[in-house]
């Protein structure tokens, strides 16, 4: 498998290992094209600003990406963005991997402390111990997906995406409030959602909140929203797909 590193295709075994918090984005590919790329970037930048590091000239990192995910046969997979802090000097690297079949989700609830060495949990970057952490403790309990549950009982996100839950006939996910990431899937559905007129809340969601949802929703910028139910209960696919499905392909064009 090629990668990209700093203007040169290269083996990914030979990639470096950041040595600091590493800003990174994940974004899925259609026909060889990144239909997100510039919110991607937007957000890279603001990540990479906050932990003080330079993002350097991006004008040729699309062209690079695309030639990446076609050498790599996947046109319709997933790129990955990283800028890699290593004995002071960022490098600029990109790898790709085929995109898992779009299928139903369970999870089940994790409550762990995060630890004070791990990135701002509103910063997408390296490392993830911790939302490794809460997914192999969910899948070890027999679950797809891990929901972080902090610990005075407020329903988070997901490992690998945001929440979305169906609650009274109307959706909400949990609030920006410096404890969940700002997810670009998450970003596309309130805009489509008020584009549309519909309503969609921010609003603080627990436990109770979880077993009494109508539907509830993994949404992430790679697969959009996803049904997803507590490990033992039965999705609510259709209910899923008829109504954020639909803002997504409104949101997308796909």
């Amino acid at each position: 498998m090629t990668a990209w590193l700093d203007g040169r295709f290269v083996a990914v075994a030979t990639l470096p290992k950041p040595d600091a918090v590493a800003p990174f984005e994940t974004m899925a590919a259609r026909a060889g094209e990144l239909p997100l790329w510039p919110r991607h970037l937007d957000r890279l930048a603001v990540t990479a600003a906050r932990l003080g590091l330079p993002t350097g000239p991006t004008l040729a990192w699309r062209g690079a990406a695309v030639d990446l995910l076609l050498r790599n046969g996947h046109g319709d997979g997933v790129l990955r963005l990283l800028l890699a802090p290593v004995a002071g000097r960022v490098h600029v690297v990109m790898t790709t991997r085929p995109r898992s079949p779009l299928s139903a989700l369970t999870c089940l609830p994790t409550v762990l402390e995060r630890p004070t060495s791990a990135p701002p949990a509103d910063l997408k970057a390296e490392p993830r111990g911790f939302y490794s952490a809460v997914l192999q403790q969910a899948q070890d309990g027999g679950a797809d997906e891990g929901l972080v549950v902090a610990p005075d009982g407020a329903v988070l996100e997901f490992a690998n995406g945001n929440l979305c839950l169906r609650r009274d006939g109307r959706w909400c996910t949990p609030p920006l409030d410096g404890r969940v990431l700002p997810g670009l899937g998450r970003a596309l559905l309130l805009e489509a959602a008020a584009a549309a007129g519909m309503v969609f809340r921010e609003l603080p969601c627990g436990l109770g909140d979880l077993h009494g949802a109508e539907a509830l929703a993994h949404v992430n910028a790679v697969y959009g929203p996803r049904p997803i139910s507590l490990l033992g209960a039965a999705p609510a696919v259709a209910i899923v797909d008829n109504e954020l499905g639909r803002l997504w392909r409104r949101a997308t064009n796909g």
